[in-house]
């Protein structure tokens, strides 16, 4: 096994032929347990919600059903799934889950069995809003400052920004120039939004700027008068990216490198809040995903970027760090810690391959056997060439000078000619030809 793998802690297959993406897959305690070791949530374009537990690999049988807590066919196709604060006047964290129509915000609970078949786990729905328009992605965050809870906003596929706390809808925008969706983030530090829009810019719009806007009642021509008495949306600062963004994190982990990563088709981007760029990394690979974490070095972050040759690299800034190959092309990462291990990778694929591992080497066991190294006798040496040039010139002498055997050269090929003693009779032509002159 090569030393740069990452090793296998806990792994399944989930379904089969079932699709995952990006907002597929997310961590967190979410049945809110209170000792702190996450759970894997993932759902999947055909509707399944799977809840893992995971574990060592302690037997090949029954790991996967031992690890998972629950498994829900919904009615709808998942596109994204996040865990927060989504339910007013409490403090424990809910599921919410984004689907083309709909937002449903769910609570996981937990009930300790009596029997050796171990707790059961339910999923409740706690309310839920219909869409107007389908949904391309979601972001959480305390918005405008509000602390206790979370709201949520939803962007849809005309480029609407729709805004929730928690069981009403607060209002919605449309973003100025749209074409296409792009990642969506939220900046809590300075409760801003981005996202890249399809002029392949990174644009920043402030909660305030959103919330004063005009009412998006339907788009508007940005060349026509207002109808209402709202302000244009513009944004607050935009920066030229050149590529379509995969994705954009915002690290909340650390003030002293407050940050704005964007990972681009080519290119891996850190600017200030400000806009500013901090450095920009050139990848020599296509990524999928990637994941910024915190970093022992202050002033700095570490990245996962995993890519389509089936590799996660960490950097650490810009400077790379380690490397460990993948079964598979990764679409989704994550950093958990679960109760028998901090730290772990987990990694989904777009056919369903979860994967928790770790970076570390593995020990060797194996002990190279000593050789052994004798000094060479030369006196010895030199005899034995000796007897082998004397046995070889008397195989010489005895053969002249032809040590391989010769072969008889009449008996190479032998040709045999037998003619039958019945043959037919000469054949006789019985036509005559007349030939005219003119």
């Amino acid at each position: 096994m090569s030393l740069f793998k990452a090793r296998d802690w806990w792994s399944a297959v989930l379904g089969e032929g079932e699709e995952f993406d990006q907002g597929c897959l997310c961590v967190g305690d979410v049945d809110n347990s209170g000792t702190g070791h996450d759970k894997v949530v993932v759902g999947s374009y055909m509707g399944m919600l799977r809840i893992f537990s995971p574990h060592a690999n302690k037997s090949s049988e029954g790991g996967i059903a031992d690890a998972q807590l629950l498994e829900v066919q919904l009615q709808n196709a998942i596109i994204q799934m996040e865990v927060g604060k989504f339910v007013s006047c409490s403090e424990l964290l809910h599921l919410a889950v984004l689907h083309p129509r709909k937002l449903s915000v769910y609570s996981v609970s937990g009930t300790a069995g009596n029997v050796e078949h171990g707790d059961q786990y339910q999923l409740k729905l706690v309310y839920e809003h219909n869409l107007k328009r389908t949904a391309c992605n979601m972001t959480y965050g305390t918005f405008g400052g509000v602390t206790g809870h979370h709201s949520l906003c939803i962007q849809s596929m005309d480029g609407m920004l729709m805004f929730f706390e928690q069981d009403s809808y607060s209002f919605g925008r449309f973003l100025p120039g749209f074409l296409l969706p792009g990642p969506l983030v939220y900046n809590s530090r300075t409760d801003s939004f981005l996202t890249v829009s399809s002029a392949r810019q990174l644009e920043s719009y402030k909660y305030e700027t959103l919330s004063v806007a005009t009412e998006a009642e339907s788009r508007q021509d940005p060349d026509l008068p207002l109808k209402t008495g709202g302000k244009r949306l513009t944004p607050d600062w935009t920066f030229v990216l050149g590529e379509q963004a995969l994705d954009l994190s915002v690290p909340s982990f650390s003030h002293s490198s407050a940050s704005v990563f964007v990972l681009g088709e080519r290119n891996l981007y850190c600017l200030r809040d400000n806009g500013q760029i901090r450095f920009m990394k050139k990848l020599e690979y296509n990524p999928s995903c990637f994941l910024p974490y915190t970093s022992v070095t202050d002033g700095t972050t570490n990245l996962l970027v995993g890519n389509h040759t089936n590799m996660l690299q960490v950097y650490q800034d810009v400077t790379l760090k380690w490397a460990a190959q993948l079964p598979f092309v990764p679409v989704a990462v994550r950093i958990s810690n679960f109760q028998e291990l901090r730290g772990v990778v987990v990694s989904l694929s777009s056919d369903g391959h979860l994967l928790c591992s770790y970076m570390g080497t593995d020990p060797s066991f194996f002990s190279t056997p000593k050789v052994d190294a004798r000094e060479a006798d030369y006196e010895q040496v030199d005899a034995e060439m000796k007897k082998l040039q004397k046995f070889i010139r008397e195989v010489t002498r005895t053969q002249g000078g032809n040590i391989l055997p010769k072969t008889d050269a009449e008996e190479d090929l032998i040709v045999t000619a037998a003619v039958s003693s019945s043959m037919d009779s000469p054949s006789v032509n019985t036509q005559s030809h007349t030939f005219s002159t003119i």
